[in-house]
């Protein structure tokens, strides 16, 4: 009887690897047969990987609650979740341009490559592109430059995404109708002697707004508008959202900007991108990360503000194209421990930080150059302490009788390794050097935003990105679609299904 079960479990299994499941099961499907979904909105967190939300969850339920557990961002409670494999056509590892391409095109192609089939010639069509010819409106939000891998997916064919100029001319003739968020990197062309990509705007209908009072007097009379952030920093991009000014435009208000200036009877479509999460991970800045996490899932309020008004007609997906940096919420240092509640020490970011040490390294000869007369402005802008061995030792004893203070404050205070770390560090960053075992970032303000996130309990692997899935929430007309295991290619077949757009491979 025994033999007898067990032959039938292998053919069970037999019959499962041959089907691909459970012998009569359906596959998931891309199809959506419903009623289209007349608003869709793409939000984009760019190298968002699974532990960056999560951190960003454990860091809130740090700060509000006294338990274990998360609090929920705008889109995790969504009710379909998937995950996305991200691999290229040349690498398991790819880049945000190979990336969006196969999320907007159905198509992967090599890393650098922008809407092209890898022969770097044939040019594709977006799903952006194509919600336009149906009748749509179309607008392109983001943290970053304009004319960035991912917002310049929507509009452009590049064999080079570093074809700043040409990507930009490309939105000038897009017709798309919104444009919001960072600059353009080389408005005026790689050696500053093409025509400036503005006038090219004003000259194709454009309404181009750089300041808030204007951007405040937009209406959907205003026509097709470019409206650049009056704070940009010399990448073109938005301030880090640690380091965003109270009154200044954040990612939130672009997005809600253009609801206001898509919303019409024939629908839009809107991708939206939180694209210096990505940069933050790059650079290993934990807390850079949560910031725009957190705003990234503002800017997605804004849309599920306008679903609860529309509920039969929207349709919200939120993915990222790859993860960044590694991170995992984990040091060996920690063990099974974490303590998230450290990282509201840091108050500005690696970015801001780094103009701080650049500053000191300007003003102080190398051989003058010391650890001790640059403490107080670690300890004011990470929290960490530099404590004489007597005073530890007390803080020690108090904290193996349950002293809470006494705890909080060991769990900040250096190692003799951290200490020598960070005088090595300095001491490049005072030369002048950069290597890439520092990620090409500045030395000290790199070692400090990983002590700190080794104290928390966090590691980072890499400096660039990784080979990891990335996870896709979606919620509205068509998402159980999402609500599975697939490609990033499949996003494109789902959206433009439940979108009932025709397909166009290439242009």
């Amino acid at each position: 009887m025994k033999r007898s079960w067990w032959i039938l479990s292998l053919v069970v299994v037999f019959l499962f690897s041959l089907s691909g499941g459970w012998v009569g099961a359906q596959e998931p499907s891309s199809e959506y047969s419903g009623e289209p979904a007349r608003y869709v909105f793409l939000f984009i967190g760019d190298g968002m990987g699974i532990d960056h939300f999560s951190v960003t969850q454990v860091y809130l339920n740090a700060l509000e609650e006294k338990n274990v557990g998360l609090k929920e961002l705008s889109f995790t409670s969504f009710p379909a979740a998937g995950l996305v494999s991200t691999f290229d056509y040349g690498s398991y590892i790819t880049d945000s341009s190979s990336a969006i391409t196969a999320i907007l095109t159905g198509e992967k192609t090599y890393s650098g490559v922008l809407n092209m089939l890898p022969d770097k010639s044939t040019p594709l069509v977006s799903v952006a592109e194509m919600a336009k010819e149906a009748g749509m409106k179309v607008g392109v939000v983001t943290s970053v430059s304009l004319d960035h891998a991912t917002p310049a997916a929507c509009y452009a064919h590049q064999p080079s995404r570093n074809n700043f100029y040409e990507i930009a001319v490309e939105a000038t003739q897009s017709d798309f109708d919104y444009f919001g968020g960072g600059g353009f990197l080389q408005p005026r062309g790689k050696n500053n002697d093409q025509r400036d990509i503005f006038e090219i705007f004003a000259e194709n209908g454009y309404t181009v707004v750089r300041n808030r009072e204007d951007f405040e007097k937009l209406t959907p009379q205003s026509g097709k508008v470019v409206a650049i952030n009056a704070v940009l920093d010399e990448d073109q991009t938005m301030p880090y959202e640690i380091d965003r000014e109270e009154n200044d435009l954040s990612l939130a208000d672009f997005t809600r900007k253009g609801i206001e200036l898509l919303d019409n009877p024939e629908g839009f479509f809107m991708l939206v991108e939180g694209g210096k999460i990505d940069w933050a991970a790059h650079a290993n800045d934990a807390v850079t990360v949560i910031r725009d996490v957190l705003a990234f899932g503002e800017a997605i309020e804004e849309a599920i503000k306008f679903y609860q008004q529309h509920p039969e007609e929207t349709l919200i997906v939120v993915t990222a194209d790859h993860e960044t940096g590694g991170l995992t919420l984990g040091f060996a240092a920690t063990g099974y421990s974490l303590y998230p509640e450290v990282l509201q020490n840091q108050k500005m970011s690696f970015l801001e930080f780094s103009k701080v040490v650049e500053q000191y390294s300007q003003n102080t000869p190398q051989e003058k150059a010391n650890l001790s007369d640059f403490w107080p402005q670690i300890e004011e802008n990470f929290g960490l302490l530099d404590i004489p061995t007597p005073e530890k030792a007390e803080l020690e004893e108090k904290a193996k009788n349950g002293d809470a203070e006494a705890q909080a404050k060991l769990r900040l205070t250096l190692t003799d390794y951290e200490r020598e770390e960070l005088e090595k560090a300095l001491a490049m960053s005072v030369q002048g050097e950069a290597p890439q075992s520092y990620g090409g970032y500045d030395p000290l303000t790199i070692t400090l935003t990983h002590i700190l996130n080794q104290k928390a309990g966090l590691s980072w692997t890499t400096f660039s990105h990784t080979g990891a899935p990335v996870a896709i929430f979606a919620q509205g007309v068509g998402a159980e679609l999402f609500d599975d295991y697939f490609d990033n290619t499949e996003i494109f077949t789902k959206l433009v299904s439940v979108m009932s757009l025709e397909a166009v491979l290439v242009q």
